[in-house]
């Protein structure tokens, strides 16, 4: 499953407690499934659904019931045949499981289950949901990570890896795609039955199933037959994904040296999809604005996403699909590894896109930090452990494979792989099982280092000090300062960059695993550079001297992976009380200058970041001066158009200064401008410059009347382009202007957008305190209809939506609101702390830097 960004980093926690997985929420082992079959008779234009499933089950002791997961559909009837035969009793329980019981003792033996039911479509993108684009009714399955059991009476638990037969009845005017190939079909009555192959084992998270009038175009050049599927009208927009899924899936069989494992790859659009796309084996689904799209007209960040996350759903067709986790505590390893090969693979097959300048480990790391990160490997009791703190699994957990892979050698950490994934070919694995092969082939205590970083939160912060040739190493647990936690300690592979004044730069490798160490150069340096390449999962810190040594080398010393990293290192070491305001923004002010405009770019945004933190009436005036040099000097040196030749980094410096023109300066030029390119996206998208319509939209947006906001709305609803859709979403919530907030806030609550749609807006909504706090409002007040209106994971967010970032108004009514909801949504009760700590956090360190940072601005 690809993770899309949402809101901050949504991440994906269940609705109601009815969805948890705990002791009491996990099947009773007294019977597991062997093979299932289930039929269904579906039309998307009705609001529910009817069929029945015949489980063969082996009864593993004598019991006088049976369990099985279910939520929301109703049982007609349940029948055990065999040489013991019961109608059985339904009781369907809080716990999403569903109690089969007999009035008599059932022997140990191998046994059929048939049961009857009746169902409504989900509305909320999950489970067997129910989706309408531009009128016309489809219907979809997101089941990942336990919503089989909305759909259809399941074994929903990942270990219960068996085969899946699908027959599915829909009119004759709808298209049935599933996990398989059609094997036949028959009509009647203006219905079709379509018989589906057998599936090989998976697990029921991985069945899936698309219904409606859809178009596909075949994808050639592959080893097994596969489509592009869109919904009607849309097709048009499949050139990309049907020319680039032959690369990436070759190079993945070279990769795993394993092939394709399913009959087919059928890749299918979706316009309403709460995660950005689902590895469903032989059935991928996507975001239809991921899958469809024209890398001529699109920038290229769009056109880097499409192909990695098609890389990173084929990659789990391998890792995930072919050889699945037992439990939920290792979903971590199946998106970080998903997401490792993914942009690995992207960038071996297209260079240009620069995707080895992402630095995944920082952004784990600001969440990572806080003391109620939990680990990325930990007990599972319910689906909101498995939800907290999803999103840093592909973060963090793809960057230490990434230190790993460094450490141990690409081509031993690839063997291992191998190794793996041909020893448990469709059977379930755990993590450990991962490390014994890599240990068996690098002879390297691998268990050691990936469990003292996935088996703990945080990371080491390690101090760096020289004498001569060598460097002493001390690790700590890094901490935002005022935060305390125990003591840890990792096994931490460390890669030592170092020089002298007259050219020679070495590299030092060493296995960090005691509190405190020390190495031996080959010669005395003047600089040292703690992490070679941006390689490590860790931060790094040096006295003042050696640090300024290595910012006064950085041009000439340091690759553009590695001075992206110092920005980001620089930034945490200032919430870690080790560097003050006047030293980041010191180092901020002069990467602003770096000629590549990434490091450029990285450098300004962190200047805004903060400005955020440490803007007051007192002090406005100066920062409005900074981010006025600064939106200069890039213009000036850039220019206000795209040149011919000219680098997509510098289209994207240009968006960033374009906005912060608009946004903090009131600029009356780029506004006109915003508005002037706003009128000609309506009329011919093609015409804009792709890097700067987000931003044309969003300004046009925040300045726009109710003639524009109407405008917004109705091509909404009509476009067939997916892009041009979400881009017009994602800035319907700028609108700004009299009472255009509230009808952006009231529109969310009509059928015209859907759940998935929601949090896209939100996002916009949340922009400025003033109108963050209008938001928050309307929430209040229609809290159960929004909660309604959203993919049931967001719930659980909404305290991170809610709470301003640096200032205490408003926050005693977001806390006293949210404490009140967490009984009936308990995932709030794991994201209300979380989102409180962020708030006191930023607030203690505005206190204790706001003099140095004043000070920065004084001498400017």
């Amino acid at each position: 499953m690809f993770k899309r960004t949402v809101l901050s980093t949504a991440i994906f926690l269940s609705l109601t407690a009815s969805a948890n997985m705990g002791e009491d929420y996990r099947l009773a082992k007294v019977a597991k499934p062997i093979q299932q079959h289930v039929s269904l008779d579906v039309d998307p234009s009705k609001a529910r659904f009817s069929g029945q499933t015949v489980i063969e089950i082996q009864v593993l002791e004598e019991t006088q019931f049976i369990e099985l997961n279910g939520l929301d559909y109703a049982i007609e009837f349940a029948k055990l045949l065999g040489d013991k035969q019961c109608d059985l009793k339904d009781t369907m329980l809080k716990t999403g499981k569903v109690k089969l019981a007999c009035d008599t003792i059932i022997p140990k033996g191998k046994y059929t289950l048939k049961i009857a039911f009746d169902a409504p479509y989900n509305r909320q993108s999950v489970g067997l949901y129910k989706s309408i684009d531009r009128g016309v009714p489809y219907l979809f399955t997101q089941f990942q990570m336990s919503d089989a059991r909305r759909a259809f009476p399941v074994f929903d638990e990942p270990e219960f890896k068996i085969p899946f037969q699908l027959t599915v009845t829909a009119p004759s005017s709808q298209k049935v795609y599933a996990n398989t190939p059609v094997i036949k079909t028959s009509s009647n009555d203006g219905k079709t039955t379509h018989y589906f192959d057998k599936t090989p084992p998976l697990s029921s998270y991985l069945v899936a199933l698309a219904v409606g009038p859809f178009e596909e175009t075949p994808v050639e050049n592959m080893p097994i037959p596969g489509n592009i599927v869109t919904p009607h009208g849309k097709i048009d927009l499949a050139h990309s994904a049907i020319k680039e899924t032959p690369k990436i899936l070759q190079a993945l069989e070279q990769y795993f040296d394993i092939p394709y494992a399913y009959k087919k790859l059928d890749q299918v659009a979706l316009p309403e999809f709460p995660y950005g796309a689902m590895e469903n084996a032989g059935l991928i689904t996507y975001r239809e604005e991921i899958l469809l799209i024209d890398p001529i007209t699109q920038p290229r960040n769009e056109f880097n996403t499409h192909l990695y996350v098609i890389a990173h759903e084929l990659a789990h067709q391998w890792y995930g699909n072919l050889v699945t986790l037992k439990w939920w505590n290792d979903m971590w390893l199946n998106e970080a590894f998903a997401t490792w090969v993914g942009g690995k693979v992207v960038t071996k097959l297209y260079p240009e896109l620069e995707r080895d300048l992402l630095l995944p480990q920082h952004t784990a790391m600001l969440r990572d930090a806080m003391v109620t990160t939990k680990p990325i490997r930990k007990p599972i009791n319910s689906s909101d452990d498995i939800m907290d703190g999803l999103g840093l699994a592909y973060t963090k957990g793809s960057a230490v494979l990434t230190m790993v892979e460094e450490w141990i050698g690409h081509e031993t950490f690839q063997q291992g792989m191998r190794n793996y994934i041909k020893k448990y070919a469709f059977k379930n694995a755990e993590a450990k099982d991962l490390w014994s092969e890599l240990e068996a082939v690098s002879k390297k205590n691998v268990p050691g280092v990936l469990g003292s970083f996935v088996s703990q939160s945080s990371f080491p912060l390690i101090d760096f000090t020289q004498s001569g040739k060598t460097i002493t190493l001390s690790q700590t647990r890094f901490l935002p300062k005022g935060q305390k936690a125990k003591e840890q300690l990792w096994q931490v592979p460390v890669s030592i960059k170092y020089g002298d004044n007259i050219g020679n730069v070495a590299t030092k490798r060493v296995l960090l695993t005691k509190q405190t160490q020390s190495v031996t150069l080959d010669f005395e340096p003047t600089w040292v550079y703690p992490n070679d390449n941006a390689i490590g999962y860790y931060l790094w810190s040096m006295p003042e001297a050696q640090y300024q040594a290595v910012l006064t080398q950085a041009d000439k010393a340091l690759n553009t992976r590695e001075k992206l990293s110092l920005i980001e290192t620089t930034k945490q070491l200032m919430d870690a009380g080790k560097i003050n305001a006047y030293t980041l923004l010191a180092s901020l002010n002069t990467f602003t200058n770096d000629p590549h405009p990434k490091v450029a770019a990285k450098a300004l945004k962190g200047i805004v970041s903060n400005m955020r933190t440490f803007e007051t009436e007192k002090n406005q005036s100066q920062w409005q001066s900074l981010i006025s040099q600064k939106v200069s000097d890039t213009i000036e040196r850039y220019g206000f158009e795209k040149q011919v030749g000219e680098s997509d980094t510098v289209s994207e410096l240009r968006a960033m200064v374009f906005k912060l023109a608009a946004f903090e300066l009131q600029d009356p030029n780029i506004i006109a401008e915003a508005q002037k390119q706003t009128t000609q996206f309506f009329k011919d998208p093609s015409k804009v410059d792709p890097y700067l319509t987000n931003t044309y939209l969003e300004i046009a947006a925040y300045f726009g009347d109710q003639a524009l906001l109407n405008q917004f709305k109705s091509t909404i609803e009509q476009t067939a382009i997916p892009s041009v859709r979400v881009k017009l979403l994602s800035a319907l919530g700028y609108f700004n202007q009299q009472n255009l907030q509230a009808q952006v806030q009231s529109y969310l609550l009509t059928d015209k957008l859907t759940a998935s749609d929601t949090p896209t807006v939100l996002r916009g909504l949340s922009y400025r305190p003033e109108r963050k706090a209008k938001m928050n409002q309307w929430i209040f007040e229609n809290f159960e209809q929004v909660a309604q209106r959203v993919p049931p994971y967001v719930v659980a967010y909404f305290p991170y939506i809610s709470m301003p970032k640096c200032q205490e108004k408003g926050f005693k009514d977001i806390k006293s609101f949210y404490e009140a909801k967490v009984e009936v949504f308990p995932g709030i009760g794991k994201s209300l702390p979380a989102a409180e700590l962020r708030l006191n956090t930023c607030l203690s360190l505005q206190k204790r830097e706001l003099a140095s940072a004043e000070r920065f601005l004084k001498q400017l």
